[in-house]
């Protein structure tokens, strides 16, 4: 066919990504062909019978192509939402997850005054150009090992119009001086459970933002047993964590002098934050 429809389009793509046994397929298509048409998905919508240039069919069927693959939707149409706001992505970085927002949603909450905060791990920049855009007064510095992570989150602080300070270090290495709040999402997987990932996961997202040694625990050891020359007095510290690691990181921290710990589960119940003063 030479003139297809958008709608003649969302049909052909459902059943391919289908027989593909591509998860939600009607829903990656809308998405995938939004993204080319640079529209809403709902408008598509109003759009069934409108013809598709020949351009963008063949911007929709490499991006297609690779959906099939299993390559993660965010990473095909080279975007995703984060709290409401638009954040660019790629294989070098993590894809930001529902749960992270539950995090900053805590910290957005509790931390009232504070003045400087760390993201350590920042990957994307979501957590720390979230907390800049909801909290303007915040001084943010956000670190990360990665060269071409910190390269997106570059693109995406200057996208969302804040200023956050991003520094090339492994921890706390290239930082010299304190702040009131350290929030980290950090690699935490172990890798027993690493190697049992769904295929989209383990082909696609980096494996150095999802897997840690130590039974998952070597971030939480490092950043624990370091913060105290970076925390400022009465500051704390916010991570997310895996669903059963809950007890072990509360022993790591109360082994390195913290005694204010609180655990916060997520709507569906799980332990997936952890607050340590």
């Amino acid at each position: 066919m030479e003139n297809w429809t958008i709608l003649e389009i969302i049909k052909w793509t459902t059943g391919f990504f289908k027989e593909k046994q591509i998860v939600n397929p009607r829903l990656n298509a809308e998405y995938i062909i939004s993204h080319v048409l640079g529209c809403k998905r709902f408008d598509l919508y109003l759009r069934f019978e409108e013809i598709v240039s020949l351009e963008n069919r063949d911007k929709i069927k490499k991006m297609v192509i690779e959906r099939a693959k299993s390559k993660p939707l965010q990473y095909v149409i080279g975007e995703t939402e984060f709290y409401g706001y638009r954040f660019l992505v790629n294989e070098s970085v993590l894809i930001p997850r529902p749960e992270t927002e539950y995090l900053v949603e805590k910290i957005i909450a509790e931390i009232g005054s504070c003045n400087r905060i760390l993201d350590i791990g920042t990957g994307s920049g979501a957590i720390a150009i979230t907390l800049k855009k909801e909290l303007p007064h915040l001084m943010v510095t956000a670190v990360d090992i990665s060269t071409m992570a910190l390269q997106v989150a570059k693109e995406n602080a200057k996208l969302n119009q804040v200023e956050v300070e991003f520094v090339e270090s492994d921890l706390f290495a290239n930082l010299n001086k304190k702040f009131d709040v350290i929030v980290s999402n950090p690699p935490y997987i172990p890798k027993m459970e690493y190697d049992a990932l769904d295929k989209e996961i383990l082909e696609y997202e980096p494996k150095s933002a999802l897997l840690a040694e130590e039974d998952g625990l070597y971030f939480y050891r490092k950043i624990l047993s370091e913060s105290e020359s970076y925390l400022n007095e009465k500051g704390r510290i916010y991570f997310e964590i895996g669903y059963n690691q809950s007890d072990r990181i509360k022993k790591i921290a109360e082994n390195n002098g913290f005694t204010e710990i609180e655990t916060v589960k997520d709507l569906n119940g799980f332990d997936r934050i952890m607050i340590i003063k």
